[in-house]
């Protein structure tokens, strides 16, 4: 097992022989492979930096390695969370699906974290004891002498090293608190001592992380709301929390973002349905957001609006859907933008933006210019610095949402993990350096603006940081909430709100009466923080909810549900016609929190004026409802005319799971049934399933419908729902997918698969007897065998066999015969025939290896070998002479399983050809692994003989895969295997992720051995436009930048000042190049005839033509 350990206290002592000035020091350090790295002096001179900003370097390993993410506390002290367990202690999913380490579907079983631990030992044994040597550290570093660069560096915190633990991914302080996520807890560090060392330390909750699933989904994000609460968040590894009084939050197959008070008390989660949450920020208004991560299927990373309830539709079970890739994520476009007829129940995103989100800051309002004012800064993580850094964005009201608006790359080329901005008004970065994983480096970088960072402002506002607020007068507190500083206008509330009572007078005193709009948020929100123990401090502000200004009346809105004011009501009920729908929305949320059912008709009346438009007025009343609707009102609004109401009515039900949803399975508009179909099957929502599997008797042309209504019927279980199954599949009306589900569905019926189709989720039904499937399939498997698609024909044969349905025999035999059918049907009927032993076997195989088709007479050669195997060495040694490259490869592999001596002579004449170089090589690859699984001496010596005779280079073992492998199977990697990934990087013909380059007709550039070598050892040759490099030349210029192209007498690299520019190669000393994105240990993770397929459909692909792009006549 690989190892990474943390970096010694001695060599952390060292540091100032290697701070970011001693580039030529700095560029020797090796990564953890070995290999020469760029210095932090080199590296910024390949960043794109932003005109009239300055960059430097504040501090580089080893004063730190792998930082995830950095905080400063009021001094400027910079803490980091670094993690040595990342991919090696905590595992990826990913790379334990096979093998003696197979953990898939044990882990999505897990529903605790104690489930994880048993499942550790079961697997590990007594090597468990291996997850438990890495920690992961919380790094302090300081600029003592104020010289510009951190020159103290000291471990503040470790011994996170339990076999439960996880990926060290958040750290925030503030006030002698330091808070530090790490699952399973969420920690609170002290140092008492004044020691810079932690010598306190609590879980304020634990209970994170049910799953390992994907490395990185962690717990981060920490962050104080506006509400003086602390938020953070957690990806899709789940949750199973009891909270200090007691209330279980129970979360394991998604990710979600909570938020508690600063004990850790009251914690609840604040929004969920996430993937991957890494960041959160507030903006100026207090309006929460995050960037969260893609799946890797084609679809976008997106900038999340993060409000109370909302549901962003992830489910763990889509990673890795065997149905389609990513499930209903993709199928239902969850992900996408809004659009007309997007599910009902998930609140859409802002934006699409980045491809691996990871940190996220809000502009402050000091140190920069104000055209950043309320602008966000989010880290792109592309696991190579090229096309990887910060991008900058901006936000526009639209409704109760908002839009991105404004994106630019604003700092490039950098591996960015985490931003944020320092006391004095500098943009810190932290950059892992290189690769995918843990690179043993790590630098802190800062940008500023030299123009602004030395400004009376910017001097104030640390210095305002540094001091702190408990000491300052209520009148400069209250001053201090028209800070142009984000932190210090939150500093000064937070004070102002601890002082309770006492600044009551002073806070409704800006409140009503500043001409600052922040100001006035912030004192609202302080009397808010105050309201939590002593609500009367509300009465003298509930003029607000009718002030002018709308934001106001938003934010009053919603510190008087909060604050549980009980006579706000009447007025937030009047604001439900606001005409600011932001205000109708808080006024809504905050109304299901008091309690007073006068707001139900006038939420009702707002849903039905809203008419379905804006999904975030939408979801605030159906919260308004949850709050406060009971059974019998919300049956009742389900009856409403307005198509709007019984939506809201719907969904309301569905977070109450109510049974009762099901009246709705019968609405006169298909949306509103299938959104009720989609509550009752994915939450679910059993007790309403037989109402939802009655629905069978009317199929329609809406998979997503339809499908939840098999699946319905399969989870039941009776014997009705097996005929109904049967007849379903029988009807040429409904969808040929669904069909195809229905004969799935019969199929598995005695041994139902754990993980759910349609959800991918661990949902286990017990074993059950067959026959019911059987004796329904029956009468109706003959019909469907001759009147339907191919699809539902190779499905019908595959249910046949499994269920034994000899009577299906003749029909199955029809499709080998019938010359019309498609290959591929001809091919499973065969299987099929042959699994269940059918009487009319031999008369199948004869038409099949005379059959027209190659991969037909393939699959009948190697069941001839099953019916005759005394003839069957023979038979195949002819197929060899004479059979096409597909049947020959065929026969190798049916060899190897025939037994006796000609089979080991025949194998031994093949090896000796090949010795001989007289072998095709499409099928060197096949026959190598025959004679591999042979016990002959002599087939093992022949076999060893070639091996010796093969050039020793990196290429053994593999260079029989360049060749010969399916295309249409190498597909299906390359999309859809998550170990491999290929598609969360690669494009083909524009298809996929942005890290790597387009590989569509890449073998017009390239051979195949290059393609080999990419997949093997992706650091040996990177694409041009993807790899940094730094070159030094004889005339002592250091030039730094993106390699664009090169040849024997130049290279072409791009710099971001001076664009593309030639070097001779004849003129350089020296050349350092960066780390490809692309991870080493391919040949470890797939097998080779993945591979060799791989490779395959890689040289198969072809560049697409542009629309509009007219061919030469020369070409």
């Amino acid at each position: 097992m690989l190892k990474a350990t943390p970096i010694s206290a001695l060599q952390r002592a060292i540091f100032v022989l290697l701070t970011c000035s001693t580039g030529a020091v700095a560029a020797d350090l090796g990564s953890k492979s070995g290999e020469s790295v760029i210095s932090p002096d080199m590296a910024i001179k390949q960043f794109k930096v932003p005109p009239g900003f300055k960059i430097d370097c504040w501090a580089s390993e080893p004063q730190l390695k792998n930082p995830v993410s950095f905080c400063f506390d009021e001094k400027g002290r910079v803490y980091v969370a670094e993690t040595f367990r990342y991919r090696t202690s905590v595992y990826d999913i990913r790379e334990h699906m096979s093998g003696k380490t197979n953990m898939f579907d044990d882990d999505l079983a897990c529903k605790t974290v104690e489930d994880r631990a048993a499942m550790i030992k079961k697997f590990l044994g007594d090597r468990y004891t291996d997850l438990a040597q890495e920690s992961e550290v919380v790094q302090l570093l300081e600029d003592r002498s104020g010289g510009g660069k951190a020159d103290h560096a000291q471990v503040f915190a470790d011994g996170f090293n339990t076999i439960l633990d996880g990926i060290g991914s958040g750290v925030l302080a503030r006030k002698g608190n330091v808070y530090y996520s790490d699952i399973p807890n969420l920690w609170l560090l002290k140092d008492t001592r004044n020691s810079g060392k932690a010598d306190v330390r609590q879980s304020l909750s634990y209970g994170y992380g049910v799953h390992f699933n994907l490395t990185g989904h962690d717990l981060h994000g920490l962050r104080f709301g506006p509400d003086g609460k602390l938020y953070f968040s957690i990806g899709d590894r789940g949750i199973h929390v009891t909270t200090k009084e007691g209330k279980l939050l129970d979360y394991p197959n998604m990710g979600t973002v909570l938020r508690c008070n600063a004990d850790g008390s009251n914690l609840e989660v604040f929004a969920y349905g996430v993937r991957n949450p890494q960041e959160l920020a507030f903006d100026d208004h207090g309006n929460l957001w995050t960037g969260d991560n893609n799946c890797d299927h084609g679809d976008a990373a997106r900038l999340v609006y993060v409000v109370e309830g909302g549901d962003s539709g992830w489910r763990t079970g889509n990673q890795f859907s065997e149905t389609t890739p990513a499930g209903v994520w993709n199928a239902e476009k969850l992900w996408h933008l809004q659009f007309p007829g997007q599910a009902a129940y998930i609140l859409p995103p802002v934006g699409h933006i980045a491809n691996g989100p990871s940190g996220l800051t809000h502009y402050p309002g000091t140190g920069f210019s104000d055209s950043f004012k309320d602008h966000f800064f989010l880290c792109d993580f592309k696991g190579a610095s090229a096309r990887s850094g910060v991008h900058e964005f901006g936000i526009q009201e639209n409704g109760a949402t908002f839009t991105m608006v404004g994106r630019t790359n604003f700092l490039w080329d950098i591996l960015a993990t985490d931003v944020d901005f320092s006391p004095d008004g500098r943009m810190y970065v932290t950059d892992w350096v290189q690769g995918w994983p843990q690179s043993q480096m790590g630098r802190i970088y800062r940008l500023y603006d030299p123009n602004a960072v030395n400004s009376p402002l910017v001097l104030q506002t640390k210095k305002l940081i540094a001091e702190g607020m408990e000491k300052r007068s209520n009148k400069e507190l209250a001053k201090l909430l028209e800070h142009p500083d984000q932190r210090v206008r939150q500093e000064a509330q937070f004070e102002l709100a601890d002082r309770g009572p006492k600044s009551m007078k002073y806070l409704q005193s800006v409140a009503l009466g500043s001409k600052n709009q922040l100001a006035r948020l912030h004192a609202i929100w302080g009397l808010g923080q105050i309201s939590v123990k002593d609500n009367s401090v509300l009465k003298g502000i509930t003029k607000l909810l009718k002030d002018q200004d709308a934001e106001v009346r938003a934010q009053t809105a919603k510190i008087m549900g909060e604050g549980h004011y009980q006579d706000a009501s009447a007025v937030l009920i009047e604001l439900l016609r606001d005409s600011n729908a932001r205000v109708q929305f808080f006024s809504a949320m905050n109304l299901g929190k008091l309690g007073n059912k006068a707001a139900i008709a006038p939420i009702l009346a707002m849903l039905k004026a809203n008419d379905n438009k804006d999904v975030f007025v939408r979801h605030a009343g159906v919260m308004g409802l949850v709050g406060l609707a009971d059974k019998n009102t919300l049956i009742a609004a389900g009856k409403d005319n307005s198509k709007a109401v019984r939506m809201g009515a719907l969904l309301a039900m569905r977070r109450l799971e109510m049974p009762e949803i099901a009246m709705f399975l019968h609405d006169s508009d298909e949306l509103v049934v299938l959104e009720a179909a989609r509550a009752i099957n994915d939450v679910p929502i059993k007790d309403a399933w037989p109402q939802l599997a009655g629905l069978i008797k009317h199929p329609t042309h809406n998979e997503p419908l339809d499908w939840r209504v098999v699946n319905a019927n399969f989870r039941l279980g009776a014997d009705k729902n097996a005929i109904a199954l049967a007849h379903y599949a029988a009807e040429t009306t409904a969808t040929e997918k669904v069909r195809g589900e229905a004969l799935h569905a019969l199929e598995t019926w005695a041994k139902p698969m754990p993980r759910e189709r349609l959800t991918g989720l661990w949902r286990p039904l017990p074993a059950r007897d067959g026959k019911p499937a059987t004796e329904a399939l029956k009468p109706v498997v003959a019909k469907i065998l001759s009147d339907s698609p191919d699809a539902i024909k190779i499905a019908a044969v595959q249910a046949a066999e499994k269920l034994g349905i000899d009577e299906a025999a003749p029909g199955i035999f029809n499709l080998v015969a019938n010359e019309k059918s498609e290959a591929n049907v001809r091919i499973e009927a065969l299987k099929a025939l042959g699994e269940m032993h059918a009487a009319n076997l031999p008369d199948a195989v004869k038409i099949a290896v005379a059959d027209k088709n190659e991969n037909v007479r393939k699959e009948g050669n190697r069941l001839q070998a099953q019916i005759k195997p005394g003839d069957a060495t023979g038979a195949l040694a002819k197929v060899l002479e004479n059979g096409s490259i597909t049947e020959k490869q065929g026969a190798f592999a049916t060899l190897s399983t025939v037994e006796g001596e000609a089979t080991d002579k025949l194998l031994a004449e093949w090896l000796d050809k090949l010795i001989a170089g007289n072998v095709q090589k499409e099928i060197q690859f096949d026959l190598v692994e025959a004679a591999g699984k042979r016990d002959s001496s002599v087939v093992k010596e022949k076999l060893e003989k070639y091996t010796s005779s093969q050039p020793k280079d990196e290429f053994v073992g593999f260079r029989e895969t360049l060749y010969g492998g399916n295309a249409e199977e190498g597909k299906k990697v390359f999309l859809e295997r998550p170990e491999a990934s290929c598609v969360r990087c690669h494009k083909i013909n524009g298809e996929g992720g942005e890290v790597g380059p387009e590989l569509a007709g890449i073998i017009t550039r390239k051979d195949r051995q290059y393609i080999l070598e990419s997949i093997l050892y992706p650091n040996k040759q990177i694409a041009p436009g993807f790899e940094s490099i730094v070159v030094k030349t004889k005339a002592g210029q250091s030039i730094a930048g993106i390699l664009k192209s090169e040849d024997a007498q130049e290279l072409v690299i791009i710099t971001p000042d001076d664009g593309p520019t030639k070097v001779k190669t004849s003129e350089i000393t020296s050349r350092e190049k960066g780390q490809s994105a692309m991870p080493e240990g391919m040949g470890n993770i797939l097998a080779k005839q993945d591979i060799r397929n791989l490779i395959e459909f890689l040289a198969s692909t072809k560049q697409a033509v542009a629309a509009n792009a007219t061919a030469s006549p020369a070409k």
